[in-house]
This record gives C-alpha cells, structure tokens and sequence, in this order.
C-alpha cells in the first residue's frame, strides 16, 4: 500500500513559484538544472580565552554547590 507524503507546498495543486530548466546528461537521461543561488557573507567567532586551572581540590571539584542553585 502507498505511503501518503506531502509535498512542500502548501497547495497540492499550486504551481512551482520559479522557472524550472532542465538538461539531458551524458546518458540521454533528463536533469534539472539548479539556479545559482546568492552567496552571503558569514562572519566567524573569535575564539575564547584559555581558562585557568580549578583552584580547589579534587573532591571539592566533583562535589555539587550548597544550596538549590
């Protein structure tokens, strides 16, 4: 029996939105042709300083803060 999926568009009988172009490859077969798309600029994190060393004492470490918080 067929899996319903949905397609991603809101109407099932709504058209594409863009011009769809499509291309024969090397073996005859039809392809579909993507639009470039625009790139955009990214910018980056600098990166963090190095934390120092935990001052207390091994089991002090492991042990949960007083309190609720």
């Amino acid at each position: 029996m067929p899996r319903h999926e949905p397609s991603g568009r809101v109407h099932p009988g709504e058209l594409l939105g863009e011009k769809v172009v499509m291309r024969r490859g090397a073996d005859g077969k039809l392809q579909v042709v993507l639009p470039d798309r625009a790139l955009k600029e990214t910018t980056e994190a600098a990166e963090r300083p190095p934390v120092g060393d935990d001052p207390r004492s091994g089991p002090l470490r492991d042990a949960p803060p007083y309190g609720g918080v």
